[in-house]
């Protein structure tokens, strides 16, 4: 599929998936986990790298929301049922999408993503955006932070003034046509999203 439309469907889902109900949320995460076994590419490191985030996020909920204390001898200082609950969906929401990012986008070649990054923002050039400098903006990025070491080498190399990223001397933008299902696809989810919020409203 077209590099744009992936990154076209990653951003509706991460508008769609918030307001799912809970049940659907295994259906996604079986699904993704079977696609990133199937490509024999299912890797936890993204998840890895976020547990802080998740156990913040379960914790915040669990404080915050007013309901049953888990602890009654702690009185106001115990976490609640209800918060633990709502904290404990809202982790598993994120979970699937980052697993979905994974699936859509971690895995496109920098010149893919900077591809569909382009001409996704290409409508924006009539507000003023260049979307080729911002997309070489990105890939520069991206070039760097991929020749940097892992592990303390990250930090050394952005507090080393003589520190060199290995940027390339040229960056190709090249461009990809879309077929039909390139736009279908995306265009089914938008309107599942709309669908959605006009049943909220």
């Amino acid at each position: 599929m077209h590099p744009t439309s992936l990154l076209l469907l990653y951003l509706l889902a991460a508008l769609v998936i918030p307001g799912l109900p809970f049940f659907l949320l295994p259906i996604l995460l079986l699904t993704a986990l079977a696609i990133l076994r199937l490509r024999r590419q299912l890797s936890f490191r993204l998840l890895l790298r976020t547990r802080w985030l998740l156990l913040v996020l379960m914790l915040g909920y669990a404080y915050s929301v007013p309901g049953e204390p888990m602890w009654q001898s702690l009185g106001g200082l115990s976490p609640t049922w209800e918060g633990g609950r709502h904290g404990v969906e809202q982790a598993a929401r994120l979970i699937v999408l980052l697993l979905w990012l994974d699936v859509l986008v971690l895995r496109l070649p920098i010149e893919s993503l900077l591809a569909g990054l382009y001409q996704l923002l290409r409508p924006f050039a009539l507000l003023g955006m260049d979307p080729r400098r911002a997309a070489l903006r990105l890939g520069l990025t991206l070039r760097a932070i991929e020749g940097m070491q892992r592990g303390r080498g990250n930090l050394k190399g952005l507090l080393d003034l003589d520190y060199q990223a290995g940027l390339p001397d040229k960056l190709e933008l090249n461009l990809y046509p879309m077929r039909w299902r390139d736009k279908v696809v995306p265009g089914l989810l938008a309107l599942g999203l709309l669908a959605q919020w006009l049943h909220w409203s």
